[in-house]
This record gives structure tokens, sequence and C-alpha cells, in this order.
């Protein structure tokens, strides 16, 4: 998994993490127990009592092992070739200086005559070592099971692969450390200060001991027989055993999560991208259920019960009454809708679109369920803890169906028209978004790829990707093209705009298009900080003649029929009388007229005419004004609000 796939896993954050408390070990042993507590430490995000108590372990166990090693060896010492790799914990180079080829053997019990062991000849019967070609091995466990790692083959494989990688040196000893782990529970009736010293007096009992490890040769045959096995093997069968405990892809493995792993560091290829997730809202009747039932093998989760003109399979996501006896049982909607979730993640089925028609009624549902569950009748009842409550429960379960591996994520919202969004002009212009609360639809936003309008207009649907100030919607992908038909096909060409012009980034190093920053005069100059002192004010540019110049035809009316909106003569082409009036026209030319510093509005010509792309029906400024409705008004400086003056006390 680690090697070979090259799969991460998150680190475990517990605090007898084997791994990062063996690493701690070392670091003692090698550098000194300030350095193992410092990468201890830093090892996890935040500090418990129960952190504290491996520390104090570490710092009691550390000097007990340091005083069990012989001075003058190597830590972390590398060895192999391109055939092996590791890294012995600890060398050291050792003397002898025997009396005897017969206590040489008998002592090492692994050589059986002194002259094939060795280059020299010992006629006198004294064989004197050099101590730097005889080493003793030494490798550092932290744990309470020894005997266990007395038939581990490590040893053998390091000793091994060092004499044959190291012609004329010999490793006449190997040992374990044995470091042994003090295992004490807090018991309920003792105080944190009254545990840890009885942790102190556990800690000055325990003992490391050292281990010694006659060498097997017989082991480095099985060692290099299991290795050809697996180089060969093309099948890997799972073998569950209690080894699985210490491995940290147990639960991909046997459960099969995949939470904890992490991917490659390498670039995905956006075009490779196929998953649509999209939010589409509109106003009843405007198409919406009929667009999703064009999508490939849909599955619908309806809650309206509109579901008689379109042919998917659906599930009907609504309250549940059976009746037993004399016992009433009631299963909720939202039940309904966070089992058929739950059976979608199994991914039994065949289907590729997963519908939610309409998402403000599982939301109604999620807020029922909850009440129902905490014995409310309404979230006031406990006000500090329902919203809250009924809001992580409902985004939680979407976050899951967002996330399901199926081809098409749909979700269907009416659209809602009774908000009143208030400009900073004062003027209070109404609002189209979903019928969602506002919280918690930007999180749904948020968790889509586009979020689209259905406009209908008689006959003509259309697919709308315009957001402003007014309209809800906006998304990830960069598409040109602001409206397309209601049509499955132009929707997924949307798709593959989007994921071409990633792409096409990705070969600049990027995920989306660079777009440079607009030159400017002072672009090279810092803004001031908070406490530096105001920059002096510099004159302000004198007025393009040509501006003014518009600015007064305008103001005049085009007394001479020659000026345009920007500048310019008449196009002869176009005829003003085709487009539609716009309705606020006298005042916007009346009000320039009074004020030049406020400008026209940029879509209307001197005869007061919209040449906005759907007149003035598509304007932000209006919401589809009724001819009898006066038009808002667009004044820049509303009146303050003053406070009425209090009459005087009669005393």
């Amino acid at each position: 998994m680690r090697y070979v796939e090259g799969l991460n896993t998150i680190p475990d954050t517990e605090p007898d993490n084997a791994l990062i408390l063996g690493t701690a070990l070392h670091t003692g042993i090698e550098e000194g127990v300030e350095q193992a507590l410092a990468f201890y430490q830093s090892s996890f995000p935040i500090l418990t009592d129960d952190h504290i108590h491996e520390m104090m372990k570490l710092e009691a166990m550390i000097p007990k092992a340091k005083a069990l090693l012989p001075p003058g060896g190597t830590f972390e010492l590398p060895i192999g070739d391109s055939d092996f790799t590791g890294f012995m914990d600890y060398l050291v180079p050792v003397d002898l200086d025997l009396t005897g080829k017969d206590e040489i053997c008998d002592r090492c019990q692994e050589w059986k005559r002194c002259d094939d062991s060795y280059s020299g000849h010992c006629p006198y019967g004294k064989f004197t070592i050099p101590s730097e070609n005889t080493f003793d091995l030494y490798d550092f466990k932290y744990s309470n099971n020894g005997k266990s790692y007395s038939v581990s083959g490590q040893l053998h494989e390091y000793k091994y692969w060092y004499e044959l990688t190291h012609p004329g040196h010999r490793i006449r000893n190997m040992y374990f450390l044995i470091v042994p782990k003090v295992k004490i529970r807090q018991k309920k009736t003792e105080t944190l200060m009254q545990f840890r010293d009885r942790l102190q007096d556990a800690l000055k009992e325990a003992e490391p001991y050292l281990m010694p490890v006659p060498y097997d040769p017989m082991k480095i045959i099985g060692f290099l027989t299991d290795v050809k096995h697996m180089v060969e093997a093309n099948d890997f069968p799972k073998n569950p055993n209690h080894f699985c405990g210490w491995c940290e892809y147990q639960e991909y493995c046997e459960k099969g999560w995949n939470y904890m792993l992490l991917p490659k560091n390498e670039r995905r290829n956006l075009n490779a991208t196929k998953k649509k997730v999209v939010w589409l809202y509109g106003a009843p009747f405007s198409g919406k259920t009929f667009f999703a039932n064009q999508f490939p093998d849909p599955l619908m989760l309806n809650t309206d019960g509109n579901i008689k003109f379109v042919d998917a399979p659906y599930i009907a996501i609504r309250d549940t009454v059976t009746v037993e006896g004399r016992l009433t049982k009631r299963y909720l909607a939202w039940e309904v809708f966070a089992d058929a979730v739950a059976e979608l993640e199994k991914k039994q089925n065949d289907f590729k679109t997963i519908v939610v028609d309409l998402l403000e009624d599982t939301y109604e549902a999620c807020r029922v369920y909850i009440c129902d569950r905490q014995g409310w009748k309404h979230e006031s009842d406990d006000s500090f803890r329902a919203w809250d409550m009924v809001t992580s429960e409902f985004l939680n379960t979407i976050k899951r169906l967002v996330s399901l591996d199926y081809e098409n994520i749909i979700l269907i919202s009416h659209e809602d028209r009774s908000r009143d969004l208030t400009r900073k002009s004062g003027d209070k212009i109404s609002s189209i978004r979903p019928n969602l609360r506002e919280k918690v639809a930007n999180k749904v936003a948020g968790m889509v790829d586009l979020v689209a309008r259905i406009v209908a207009d008689d006959n003509d649907r259309v697919l709308s990707f315009k957001a402003s100030e007014v309209i809800f919607g906006g998304g990830r992908l960069t598409v040109h093209n602001k409206e397309i038909p209601l049509d499955y096909e132009a929707f997924c060409e949307v798709y593959e705009e989007a994921n071409q012009k990633a792409a096409g980034a990705m070969k600049h190093g990027g995920n989306t298009p660079a777009t440079p920053a607009p030159e400017t005069a002072d672009s090279g100059e810092q803004k001031p900080t908070r406490r530096s002192r105001k920059p002096k004010e510099e004159e302000p540019p004198a007025p393009n003649p040509e501006d003014v110049e518009d600015a007064e035809r305008a103001a005049a009316g085009d007394p001479d029929g020659t000026w345009t909106q920007g500048g310019g003569d008449v196009d002869d082409s176009i005829n003003s009388t085709d487009f539609p009036k716009c309705p606020d026209g006298d005042r916007i030319f009346q009000q320039n007229r009074d004020n030049p510093e406020i400008p026209l509005c940029p879509n209307i010509d001197p005869l007061q005419c919209c040449h906005k792309e759907g007149g003035p029906d598509a304007c932000p400024l209006w919401d589809r004004p009724k001819e009898d409705d006066p038009a808002p008004k667009m004044d820049v400086n509303p009146p303050r609000r003053t406070r009425k003056k209090r009459e005087p006390h009669e005393n």
C-alpha cells in the first residue's frame, strides 16, 4: 500500500500511537530526552492528559535505556544494496582478545573454523580481532512483548546483508533493547494527581533489558524465499491474522473504508471528470422535473407527488402511517429520505442519475423529524440548539447525497420572489432565489457545480446561469453562454466546454486560466497601512472633453441626433423604435440633468429605448414590473432618518 501503490493515510492522533512513540524513543536515545518530548508534542494537534502521561513515561524510561548501551556506536546506520535496504538502530565496534580458539567458537556458536571466518591464522591459540572489524548490533523496541521478537528475522537479515556488503566485517552479538510500556489506568476514585503519583511509582519499578538473539541462517533462507514468492505473485488474497491490528490499512483492507487513504501527489486530468452536480430552481410548471427526466437512468426522490408526466422510477418522500391493532406507527418523510440515501450509498443498483424534487420539502421534513425526536412542538422550544441541529442533520445528509458515485446528482427547488433587498441607495428590489433558508442555501450552493435558474416565457424555456445581486446563481464552471435551451444535450455541452477550459489551464500550470491584473499608473505603489500617515490628495485629472460633450448632448435630449451612449455617431441601421421604452427613462434623464455626476444607464438611448438583451424585463433593477406599478426609484442620496423632537415635560 505505502511503497508500491503510494497510498498514504491520515495520521493517528491517539496518545499511544506506536509509530510516534517508537520514533520518540529512538530520538531520545540518540539525541536526548528534551528532543524526544519536543518531537512527541509536535506530532499532535492538541495535547490532553493522556498525552502528558505518555511524555512522563518517555522521560522516565529513556535514561534507563541509554544506560544499557555501550558508548562509541553509530545510530541509524543504512545497509543493503539494490536488492535490500535497511537501517540498523545501533552498531557498536567491540574488541576481542580471547585466549583459545575454542573459547571464541563456544561463545559465538556460529563459526566452526576461525581460519574460515577470519583471514588470519591462530597457531598459538590466541586470536585478536581488531575493533574496526567486529561489531555488536542493537535494535530498540518499545513493547511489552519481548518474546514475540525472539522469533523475528529482522536482526538476522541485518547481519547477513551488512556482512555481505562489508567484506571483512563481522557482527558478533545481536540484541533487542526492550523498553517496557507501563500501562495503568486512572481509577474512578482517585484524582489526577493521585494517578500521576501512582504512575511515577510504576515507572520507577519498570526496567528495560537486553534480549540476546542467536544467529540462525535459516531465517535468511526463509526471508529470501518469501521475497521470491512476493515478487512472482499475481494474486494477493487477504490473510487476516493478529498482526492486522497494527496495520494502518486495516479498515481499508477488511471493511473497504477508504476515507483514511490520501491520493497520489499528481494533477488529475480534468477532461476525465464526468460527474455532474447541479441545483435547478424555477417557478412552478417551468419544466424542472421534465428536464431532469431527460438524464440517463434517473431515480426520482419525489416529495410533492408531481410525478404523473415523467416516466422515471421514483421513491415517494412522505410520511407513512401503519396501523397494527390499536397502535398507529408513523414513519416520517425524513426517515424515508435518509434510508434512501443510505441504500444508494451501497451502489447495488444501475441508476446513473439521482434527482431530489423538491429540496426545500426535504428540509421541512428534516425540521419535523428533529422536533419529533426531541419532543418539541417548534424550534422556539429550544432555540439555542434547535436550528443548529436541524441544519446539521440536513446538510450532513445532503453532503452524503452529492458525494455519491453516480453520473448525475440533480437538486430541484421552487424559486422565491417574496424577499426584498435594500440597495446602498435605499431602494428595495425583489430577489429571485431558491425557496430555502439563506444560510442553508449558501451551504448547498457550495456543494454543487452549478446553480441554474429555469426561465419560462410561454413555450420558450431556457436554463439561465446569470447571477447578480438580485438573482441567486453561479458555480465553479466557466461557461461562455449564460443562457442555453432547456435540453439535456445543450446542458452536457456546458460541462464539456468547462472541462476543455480547465484542461487548457492545466497546461499552463494552474487549475484556472490566469487573468493578468490590470495595469494602472500606481500599481507599483503600496497602499498605506492602518497606522501610516494618510497620503496627500492629488488634484483630480481634467475631464475628457468628449465625455463632457456626450453628457451635455444627453442632457439636452440629443438636439442634433448624432449622440449615442459612449460617444460616436448613431448607427442608422438600428431603428430605436424597434426597442421597448425604459419605464423609468424620464426620471433617469431628469436626474442626470439635475446632477451630471449621476451616470446615465448604459443600455438606453436618447429616445429612452432600452437596448439591453431581453429589454427592461432582463434588467436587474426591475423584477418584471407590471404596467400599472410605479418604477423603483434610483435616488443616490436618500433622505436621512431623523429623530422626532421630544416635547418638553410639563415639570
